[in-house]
Parts: C-alpha cells; structure tokens; sequence
C-alpha cells in the first residue's frame, strides 16, 4: 500500500514537472495586455494659453496652464511663464490667485516670489497651487528694468 501511494505521488508530482516545459517558451515582445482606461474622469491639460501683455508693463507678456491637481493641497497646479519684449532685463515680483481674491491681492499689494526675465525675448517659467480650475488671476509689481535689480526706484507703469 506504501508503495502504491509512493508511486501515485511520484507518477502526480512528474505530470505536473512535465506540463511546465521550456520548449513553448515564445516571443513575448509582441505580446500585450490592452487596459481601456474611460477618459471621462481624466482632467487632460488643455496646453497653454495666449500670451496676454501685464497690467502694467505692454513689453512684459504672459500665459498660463493649468497642469493637475495636487490632492494634498487640494489646489491647482498652474504654470505661468513670463516673455519680455524689451530690451533690457526686467526685475519683478507676482503672485498668482484664484479671480476671486483679485481685488484683495491689489488692495494689499502682497507679492510672494521675485523673478528675473532676461531682456530680449527672454522667458521665465514657474508654477503656483491655485484654488481654481478655470482660470487664475497673475499680480505683478515692484518692477525693476535694468541689468541691476537695486539702486533706483520701481518702474511707473507704461500703460
């Protein structure tokens, strides 16, 4: 009985040795698995926008994109980048907000970051978390133009 049980075992255990061979491997670089993912719950980034000229300043033009949203501000991801028209350097500080907090941000004048577009059509690329989906609202002011961004008072407006 023993040894029935041996063989049984040894005759199961060589079936299933035997159905795993190498001999069928194949090419697995055309081989594929296609995943239908529904776009409809995908928010795709539209691209950028059309350069728009600032407020203040009809050589210093800007556009916008919306990128994603970032679940652990729960806020916009925007890119914003900066295009100067004139010939020299411009030294400027902005922020950007959501269009509802657009008249608190000129009532106060409160700017967070400081940039500097070289002259000549240098560009100046960085990002804000925004609390709006649609469209966002770029401050700009302090403005310097000149190689230095000290030593003289800010620029008046040319608009």
């Amino acid at each position: 009985m023993k040894k029935i049980k041996f063989y049984l075992v040894a005759f199961f255990c060589a079936f299933v040795m035997m159905s795993f061979t190498l001999s069928k491997m194949h090419n697995t670089d055309t081989d594929f698995i296609k995943i239908e993912i529904p776009l409809d719950n995908i928010d795709i980034p539209s691209g950028w926008g059309a350069w728009s000229t600032t407020g203040c300043l009809k050589g210093l033009d800007f556009r916008v994109r919306n990128d994603s949203y970032n679940k652990y501000a729960k806020k916009y991801k925007w890119y914003i980048q900066f295009r100067n028209r004139y010939r020299e350097n411009i030294h400027l500080s902005f922020k950007a907000v959501a269009p509802s907090e657009r008249n608190e941000i000129k009532r106060t004048e409160k700017t967070t970051d400081r940039i500097h577009v070289d002259g000549n059509s240098g560009t100046y690329k960085t990002y804000y978390l925004v609390n709006s989906r649609s469209s966002v609202y770029v401050y700009v002011n302090k403005i310097r133009i000149g190689a230095k961004d000290y030593g003289y008072d800010y620029y008046n407006c040319d608009k």
